[in-house]
């Protein structure tokens, strides 16, 4: 009895040569304008995509892809002075550099590919939290996992934030804490994953974190809280507390135990002038 073949993924290549893909179809498209009337079609399982295009350059292509198709996952070649923080904050999927081999764009559509079926795959269950409209606690585990698997074989490290929303006088309510989602979810990238895992508790998790970036992330997170709450003259309220831990897949640990670590290096900044977190 035969085993039968998975289907080949479709994938549009803009801007960018791409002869040949282990277990794709590539089909070119040589600028933006081709690239948003071919998605309109439907078909394309992943774009590839150059930012340096005839008719846009920069991450508007990222943007425009993104809205014409957003379930759609987006991979940028980028170049020596490309920002890859920059990409992924308008929404790529994944970067990878131009002299990248094709086995190594291959592994990044699959693995985009796959997350973005996950994704899919957890709406079907009771995986996201009501207020939020982010994953909820077992969402979380079960996509964390996913990414730890990955990790695994990949032997990148994952880093898992542990975030507690605080606000003066007490518990705080619903509006803080959708505030505080909100908050977070703009200051990671759109391919990180974010949620709600207790009453007054996130975490996020970032996936391909370059080692030595934890002080960054957290100080940006804080720093959007602070800017939040001044620009809506709350500067005294609400506030998080932070704290980072990192799955290092040389010594794979469960999430609840990088949670728990992250929990104990947790560092509460004053809600009005952030801090940078410490180690």
């Amino acid at each position: 009895m035969s085993i039968p073949r998975e289907p080949k993924l479709s994938v549009l290549a803009v801007g960018v040569d791409l002869t040949s893909l282990e277990g794709c179809t590539v089909e070119p498209a040589e600028d933006l304008l081709g690239a948003l009337a071919r998605l309109a079609d439907g078909g394309i399982d992943v774009v590839v995509t150059a930012l340096e295009l005839p008719d846009s350059t920069g991450t508007d292509v990222i943007g425009s892809l993104r809205e014409r198709a957003p379930e759609v996952p987006v991979i940028v070649v980028g170049d020596a002075g490309a920002e890859p923080m920059d990409a992924f904050e308008a929404g790529a999927s994944d970067v990878v550099p131009p002299d990248a081999a094709t086995d190594l764009v291959a592994r990044a559509v699959r693995y985009a590919v796959t997350l973005r079926k996950v994704e899919a795959g957890l709406r079907r269950y009771q995986a996201f939290d009501e207020l939020t409209g982010l994953l909820n606690s077992r969402g979380f585990d079960l996509l964390a996992n996913h990414h730890f698997r990955l990790a695994d074989r990949s032997k990148d490290p994952v880093l898992i934030v542990f975030l507690r929303v605080d606000e003066a006088g007490g518990a705080p309510g619903e509006a803080a804490v959708a505030d505080a989602a909100t908050v977070i979810s703009s200051a990671v990238r759109v391919s990180d994953v974010v949620a709600r895992v207790g009453s007054e508790a996130f975490c996020a998790l970032l996936a391909g974190a370059v080692p030595g970036s934890e002080p960054i992330v957290l100080e940006r997170i804080i720093e959007a809280v602070a800017t939040h709450n001044a620009s809506t003259g709350h500067e005294t309220g609400p506030s998080v507390s932070i704290g980072a831990a990192s799955y290092d897949p040389e010594h794979p640990v469960p999430l609840a135990e990088l949670i728990a670590e992250a929990d104990r290096r947790m560092r509460r900044p004053s809600p009005g002038a952030p801090e940078p977190p410490g180690a």
